[in-house]
């Protein structure tokens, strides 16, 4: 009897234990809050499984935003919404104890699963004991995509504690037999598997869902040790978490992988303690496991989803940030690689003129883009054959695919698949991406693969197009600028053909009226030498007259009189005199202006540089004169012993004349900004020739005038460029200089200037054309 009653209490500890451990069963249902909940059919079908469960399961994200609840979780907090259960003031605030939330909420934020009996309170004030179990998701980075709680209410089961403790004493005089007949009862009435082992990992209690799961009878398998029940591998692991429980005598609940009795793997939520006797002493382990296997493979699925939205996101960034078509789709081929973990992946684009395939990114083993496979013909191995059929070739046996073409490199690189997709966009060819790898592909990553190819396809339109738009936009631009450059060609070369034919015409006029001049004024400056010598004859001839005859008739002396002789004798000679220097002067002229007509002339001739300068300044005398707001501009010849030079003389002339023209506007503009003052400062322009090299000849004409500005200076050639007002300069006098000096005579024009500072022409040419 004392044996009996002994047993009982034993059996009735083993069974407050086994009561104990089944409340404390995690039922946790951990879920992803996916951003786009309806991706694919995958995701339907977890949220089916979420929506449909018995647990309240409520998701919020990274913010502790709350975003989802399935219906159980509606109706036990009494709040149909999930933005009316995130307005009154989320999970958090549904503790009865609120220091408990924060702890829940600060453990999964740090990344560690929280579960614990707690007492809670719906939206609208109903109390209620839970047990509730909290995680966070992260993805590969370690950010938070979810935070998941699962919530069961066990109000009723915490009464029927109650109940059972107050049943507890009758139970304890309850007959041995009565006792074992209702621990069986009680551990074959759950769902969940409940086993005990003692200390030599020997199964002596089984329930029949334990049995079920492992395909076995009670006599195939009470009685026998884990290693004669599990393969190695299985039972090594399983009882490696016994002798931890039995060695610290703390219970655990972790997840075990077992071999099911059709050989397939499942995963069980599993609670193990201590099973210790009266005395406290362990006997060995009690445990209560829950198979959450179709849980485990909706979280992957979710987790699989989650990473290839994540994987698409980063491909569609690297497709949108990327300028170079090569750099994008290297970085695509790297990214391929990275999460697959591939062991290189390459993808090609169509040349569509030539019918091939031209590689443009590799990562991987293999990075270089040089090789073999650099072009491949289309319909040739099996890239190209890819191309030609436009479907992809799979294959989990790279060893036996006949489309192999070297079996002994993938053998020695130890290749076991290869993934190959056609880059289509609307039926048309762009491309094609492959990938080799180590390990089998699964169907997921073949599908996550496949929809990237589809969006690398789009990709690389998308550039081509903006490659080509910026190749045409490019084209206009030159063949704008081409345009604009013809142009202006066209606008310099007829404002010079307007300038060479009005100074052609000039000069022709010039000519013309110097020769007209020339004619009479050579009869009068000769004539002139003659009237003098006559007239010196008769003043000789009136002086004998009144020598001789000292006192006329006087009709003679009235005459004489009337006509102011001695006036006359004193004056004729200084008119005659006054004649021939005017005659003398209008011969300069003349020649100034028959030397500076020699611009019409085309032929290259030996000239003196000096004559050209000298009658260029002839013509310009009157502009160099004083003038009632200016001084007389002085002129300062410092010219240099030259030979006669070989050139275009009357376009030097022209030279000449736009440089001395500027010279003498910068100097009267001077005296209108007030740079000069009246009287203050003579206006000079210098004139320097020099033979600076046995072939060289530099002519150097420097003004006290204004000056210029750097900016104004860079774009003085510049034709119709000029800085005076409207209607007086046309902008094309110094540019047509300069193309006379540079271009007709190979030599250099050059300006010196500063504000403030005058400036200072330098015209170089060579001695011999």
């Amino acid at each position: 009897m004392p044996q009996a009653k002994s047993r009982c209490q034993e059996l009735t500890a083993l069974r407050q234990r086994v009561a104990q451990l089944e409340q404390q069963l995690t039922q946790t249902q951990q879920q992803f809050a996916c951003q786009n909940l309806h991706a694919d059919e995958t995701l339907k079908l977890c949220k089916y499984a979420v929506d449909t469960s018995s647990d309240a399961i409520g998701f919020a994200d990274g913010t502790g935003k709350h975003i989802y609840q399935n219906s159980a979780f509606a109706r036990l907090f009494e709040c149909d919404r999930p933005d009316e259960f995130d307005a009154a003031g989320g999970i958090g605030s549904r503790f009865v104890n609120p220091e408990i939330g924060r702890e829940m909420l600060q453990t999964t934020i740090d990344g560690e699963f929280w579960a614990s009996e707690v007492e809670m309170l719906s939206c609208k004030g109903r109390r209620f004991q839970a047990w509730t179990r909290f995680n966070a998701i992260r993805d590969e980075y370690g950010r938070i995509l979810a935070l998941i709680g699962t919530i069961s209410d066990i109000t009723a089961r915490k009464q029927a504690e109650e109940t059972w403790g107050v049943s507890q004493a009758r139970f304890a005089k309850a007959a041995l037999a009565q006792s074992n007949a209702l621990l069986r009862s009680v551990i074959e009435s759950t769902s969940d598997a409940i086993f005990v082992k003692d200390l030599q990992s020997r199964h002596i209690l089984m329930n029949s869902t334990t049995l079920e799961l492992l395909g076995k009878s009670e006599t195939e398998a009470v009685g026998k040790t884990t290693e004669e029940i599990f393969p190695p591998h299985v039972a090594d692991a399983l009882m490696e978490v016994d002798r931890r429980i039995i060695s610290s005598g703390v219970g655990e609940t972790i997840e075990e992988t077992i071999v099911d009795r059709k050989g397939c793997q499942r995963t069980l939520l599993t609670t193990k303690s201590p099973w210790r006797n009266e005395e406290g002493t362990v006997m060995g382990v009690v445990g209560i496991a829950r198979d959450i296997s179709d849980r485990k493979r909706a979280e992957e699925a979710l987790k699989a989803q989650a990473g290839l939205l994540s994987f698409r996101a980063e491909v569609d960034s690297i497709l949108a940030r990327s300028e170079r078509l090569q750099d994008m789709l290297q970085q695509c081929s790297q990214a391929i690689v990275e999460r697959f973990d591939a062991a290189f992946a390459r993808i090609w684009t169509l040349n569509q003129a030539e019918n091939l395939l031209e590689l443009q990114a590799s990562a991987g083993i293999y990075t270089h883009i040089d090789g073999v496979h650099r072009r491949i013909p289309v319909g040739m191995y099996k890239i190209g054959l890819i191309a030609a059929e436009r479907q992809p070739h799979l294959t989990n046996s790279v060893l036996e695919d006949p489309r192999l073409s070297n079996q002994e490199w993938a053998k020695r690189e130890g290749m076991v698949a290869f993934a190959g997709y056609p880059l289509l966009v609307e039926d048309a060819l762009v491309g094609v991406i492959a990938m080799f790898a180590r390990d089998r592909l699964s169907e997921s990553v073949l599908e996550a693969i496949s929809l990237v190819a589809n969006e690398i396809a789009i990709g690389i339109k998308r550039k081509q197009a903006e490659l080509a738009l910026l190749a045409s936009e490019a084209q206009l631009r030159q063949q704008t600028q081409n345009l604009e450059q013809t142009l202006r060609e066209l606008q310099r070369t007829q404002s010079q053909l307007i300038q060479s034919e009005k100074m052609s015409s000039l000069g022709q006029l010039v000519a013309g009226v110097a020769h007209e001049i020339n004619n009479p004024v050579s009869f009068i400056y000769g004539n002139i030498t003659h009237a003098d010598t006559y007239t010196q004859e008769l003043l000789q001839l009136i002086q004998l007259y009144q020598k001789h005859y000292p006192q006329p008739v006087a009709e003679i002396q009235a005459q004489v009189q009337a006509i102011d002789l001695e006036f006359l004798l004193e004056d004729l000679p200084k008119l005659l005199t006054s004649m021939k220097v005017g005659a003398e002067r209008i011969q300069q002229i003349v020649l100034s202006l028959r030397t500076f007509s020699r611009m019409d002339e085309a032929q290259i001739k030996e000239v003196d540089i000096h004559d050209g300068i000298d009658s260029t300044l002839t013509i310009l005398q009157n502009r160099l004169k004083a003038k009632p707001n200016r001084q007389e501009i002085e002129v300062i010849k410092d010219y240099g012993n030259l030979p006669k030079v070989e050139c275009y003389a009357g376009q030097l002339n022209q030279v000449f004349m736009n440089i001395l023209c500027n010279a003498i506007d910068a100097i009267e503009e001077s005296y209108k900004l007030g740079f000069i003052e009246h009287g203050s400062l003579i206006p000079k322009i210098r004139i320097r020739t020099q033979l600076i090299q046995p072939n060289q000849v530099i002519i150097k004409i420097a003004d006290n005038g204004t000056g210029m500005t750097e900016t104004v200076r860079q774009r003085l050639f510049d034709p119709f460029f000029t800085t005076k007002p409207v209607g007086k300069g046309t902008g094309m006098g110094l540019s047509i200089s300069y193309q006379i000096i540079t271009e007709r005579h190979g030599g250099s024009l050059h300006c010196i200037s500063a504000p403030g500072e005058g400036a200072e022409f330098l015209i170089q040419i060579p001695l011999k054309q």
